[in-house]
């Protein structure tokens, strides 16, 4: 469901517009009502609204107003007005608006606006949930480009074993054994040359491995976080959507 907002500063039209229409039909819900241009700003900060259903002219703040202030919140946008002015259209244009409606309302108008607004809020959904992802995978990308600029010998070797062993499903005991320094030791030495726990980098490097691993395509995803070192696919995917701020599936989807 897309979620949509309806501000309009007529009680009347606003009630008619908010219970009035069917867009559950359409793949929508209304998540808020506003009154003006003020108490629009506000719903669109608070519930991030993929579409936004708004009345041109109103007290307080007008819709272009409203528009201006909450630029960096992506939405579509589906403006009413109570007349066909080009100068209005112009400003429609520049604040990306998808439709321009002339009151008095028609009901399979507004349907046809949703229509077209939801294809383009799906684009706007693909380029957030992807510019998520690419700085996710920055952030992964430079804290393991600044782990590896360490200097510790014993840390070097903790890492090494984890770029050996990632894949297998190991405790820190492991570790300890395998380098010859106590659990205690490894983990305070660790945790002060690199400034995060060693449990912290090893998932990191895992969803990092697993991100290459999803984008051959080779294998399904709970095969992939199996190969990693996971042994639940449930936890896999809340360490992933940690990490790159999305589900795996919302990852894979917008590949």
């Amino acid at each position: 469901m897309y979620k949509l907002v309806i501000v309009e500063d007529e009680p009347l039209i606003r009630k008619r517009l908010v219970y009035g229409l069917d867009y559950e039909k359409h793949n929508c819900i209304v998540v808020g009502e506003a009154r003006d241009g003020d108490e629009g700003v506000k719903l669109i900060k608070e519930l991030e609204p993929d579409i936004v259903l708004t009345d041109i002219n109103m007290p307080i703040k007008s819709a272009f107003e409203m528009l201006e202030e909450t630029l960096d919140y992506r939405y579509c946008t589906i403006i009413l007005s109570s007349y066909n002015e080009f100068s209005n259209a112009q400003k429609a244009i520049k604040f990306g608006v998808t439709e321009f409606i002339v009151k008095p309302i028609n009901e399979q108008e507004i349907y046809q606006a949703l229509e077209r607004a939801i294809t383009q809020a799906k684009q706007l959904k693909t380029i957030k949930q992807l510019s998520y992802s690419q700085e996710a995978l920055k952030e992964l990308h430079a804290s393991e480009v600044k782990i590896h600029q360490v200097n510790d010998e014993v840390v070097n070797e903790m890492i090494q074993f984890v770029m050996e062993n990632y894949a297998e499903k190991f405790v820190f005991d492991d570790v300890s054994k395998a380098i010859g320094y106590s659990p205690t030791l490894l983990h305070d030495r660790f945790k002060k040359e690199v400034n995060t726990t060693f449990n912290d980098y090893l998932n990191r490097y895992r969803i990092r491995k697993s991100i290459e691993f999803i984008l051959k395509g080779e294998k399904k995803v709970y095969q992939i976080a199996e190969d990693c070192g996971f042994s639940e696919y449930k936890y896999y995917n809340k360490v992933f959507k940690k990490y790159v701020g999305m589900s795996t599936k919302e990852f894979v989807d917008n590949l």
